[in-house]
């Protein structure tokens, strides 16, 4: 394997695991724009660079992960065409996390960014 290809090796495999570490913040930045169902919400961040090929698969775990967590409601509600659909909003404890990860966040980017300096 040449250099170029293990590194590329190298930044999907860490990307891969920096965008699971971040979903979680996205989705609740996502919510705290207002109430949305995963359709929504999955087609939100696939704008979002390094998530254009996310599955609804991916999001729909973590969701019900957050709500058993407290951080987002879901309700059903009836749609005018189709089946009815699952909205989500953000809790007031979503969005005390959602401080508290963009505060870790801003740490973490000037702690790498002081390693650069001399």
């Amino acid at each position: 394997m040449d250099a170029s290809t293990q590194l590329g090796s190298v930044l999907e495999r860490w990307s891969s695991q920096a965008r699971k570490g971040y979903l979680e913040m996205l989705l609740l930045a996502r919510l705290k724009a207002g109430r949305a169902y995963g359709y929504e919400i999955v087609a939100s961040l696939k704008q979002a660079p390094g998530f254009e090929q996310l599955a609804e698969g991916t999001v729909y775990p973590v969701l019900t992960r957050m709500k058993k967590d407290g951080l987002v409601d879901a309700e059903w509600i009836a749609a005018e065409t189709g089946p009815p659909r699952k909205y989500y909003t953000i809790t007031a404890t979503g969005t005390r996390a959602l401080v508290e990860m963009r505060s870790i966040w801003t740490r973490m980017t000037a702690i790498l960014d002081a390693q650069e300096t001399p």
